[in-house]
């Protein structure tokens, strides 16, 4: 049963081999890990005191790094967008497949049990050590297994990661095995013609091999996440190149909390792996880095605990400017200024 599972999932991912090239600068550095080195793509000129959000991008079951970031191509919007891209692989299963151990149903089949969870997590905290990273603005996409694992990130580590875009992918059937221990931004895209990870759910084996359909997804996030309105509609998108106009359509739950939302992107049509034109990677990268969470250092900005950053608090900075104070050394440079200040900026107004 695995193997034809398996089998249908490898079929999926053949299907997106597609090749983008862009004329875009960026800068690629390789991240030590115990798994080897990471791609991180970097914008080309990074100003000092620049805290950048970091995306990290994850392919689907059989993938790679490299083939699934050609598919995505997100670097081609890291120099405008000013963000970091990490495209890390997962471990390989006796057929020599890469994937990820997300969900129960995805796509650990083997039962080799790695702790992709924990690894994504410290990947992501080595680059946050290593380069000016914003706090407020870590994310996940990924497609298909990618997707799931999207999903599994968002559930283990809602403390650190921002939001969460799952294209082909899903959540846990059963809700309560996914305890996020807060608000987490989720975007679900799904083609309806998908025939490897169906649109609408499906279950293997009844009430034990499954997982929900799209829509399914972002009404078990909508509950996690606290939203108490209805679905919205948002009106429609052109991402997918051969279907023509624009097919894919938006809903977005209202009434979530600031920190936390859930949005359905359909693609009329689309398959598993969707002919997608230059305008999904835009609408992707503004989708992600559009839905923050509070950022700690900035928060941090909020010298004299009134639950504000506000003009006390830059005017507390200021008469420290140029000193090696701790308490205003927000990014820890060795001195008070344009980057501790440019933190603050980010935190004006009010950090919970």
């Amino acid at each position: 049963m695995h193997r034809c599972v398996l089998n249908g999932l490898m079929a999926g991912s053949l299907t997106v081999a597609h090749v983008a090239s862009s004329a875009t600068a960026y800068e690629v550095e390789q991240i030590p890990t115990d798994r080897g080195n990471v791609p991180l793509y970097l914008p080309s000129d990074i100003t000092p005191g620049e805290r950048l959000p970091l995306v990290v991008s994850l392919h689907g079951f059989t993938g790679t790094g490299p083939a699934h970031e050609n598919y995505f191509n997100l670097r081609s919007q890291i120099d405008d967008r000013r963000f970091m891209l990490c495209v890390p692989q997962g471990i390989r299963n006796s057929e020599g497949d890469r994937f990820w151990n997300a969900t129960n149903f995805c796509c650990d089949y083997e039962f080799q049990r790695p702790d992709d969870s924990g690894f994504l997590r410290g990947l992501i905290e080595i680059i946050a050590d290593q380069k000016p990273t914003d706090l407020g603005s870590i994310h996940v996409t990924g497609h298909s297994n990618g997707g799931f694992m999207a999903y599994r990130m968002a559930c283990d580590h809602a403390d650190l990661i921002a939001s969460t875009a799952s294209l082909a992918g899903a959540t846990y059937s059963n809700p309560s095995e996914c305890v996020p221990s807060e608000p987490v931004h989720i975007l679900q895209i799904h083609g309806t013609a998908d025939d490897t990870i169906e649109y609408g759910g499906r279950c293997i084996i009844p009430f034990f091999f499954c997982y929900p359909g799209a829509r399914d997804s972002v009404d078990i996030w909508a509950d996690y996440n606290l939203c108490s309105g209805d679905a919205e509609d948002l009106g429609r998108l052109d991402l997918d190149g051969r279907i023509s106009g624009a097919e894919t359509s938006r809903l977005r739950f209202g009434d979530c909390p600031d920190y936390g939302s859930a949005e359905l992107w359909t693609i009329d049509g689309g398959s598993h792996g969707p002919s997608f034109n230059g305008n999904y990677s835009r609408e992707l990268v503004d989708w992600l880095l559009s839905n923050r969470r509070p950022d700690p250092l900035a928060c941090d900005a909020d010298f004299d605990g009134s639950g504000s950053v506000n003009g006390a608090d830059l005017s507390n900075l200021l008469a420290a400017w140029g000193g090696d104070s701790n308490v205003f050394d927000l990014d820890a440079d060795g001195v008070v200024g344009g980057g501790d200040l440019a933190i603050l900026l980010t935190g004006w107004g009010s950090c919970p």
